[in-house]
């Protein structure tokens, strides 16, 4: 399952999800040099007994710097995203002209 897609609301975490959750979280932000040191999983929570699906991460403190850089950093994949969706509308709608203009059409 991509990151991309929802997961199952059904699903209860357990500790190993929630861990590979935090995990995954802090290399997504560190690819974007946003380092969150008390990022963790919020123990608490995860023995609670609230629904589906259950379990928070605790994001923490961030100085002001940190915050800028994740808004930042979620502003740009917005606008690639953005980007990629105009792109895959100008492919479906002028795709075979494009194959026909570059001779992949001829072939």
């Amino acid at each position: 399952m991509s990151p991309h897609e929802k997961r199952p609301v059904s699903h209860r975490p357990d500790a190993d999800d929630m861990t590979r959750c935090v995990q995954e979280l802090r290399r997504a932000l560190a690819a974007h040099g946003i380092i969150l040191p008390s990022l963790r999983v919020d123990l608490p929570s995860f023995v609670s007994r609230y629904p589906s699906p259950s379990g928070l991460v605790a994001l923490g403190n961030c100085n002001t710097d940190t915050a800028l850089r994740l808004a930042e950093a979620l502003r740009a994949a917005e606008v690639k995203a953005e980007f990629m969706e105009g792109a895959r509308v100008v492919l479906e709608e002028y795709g075979d002209l494009i194959d026909e203009i570059s001779g992949e059409g001829n072939a």
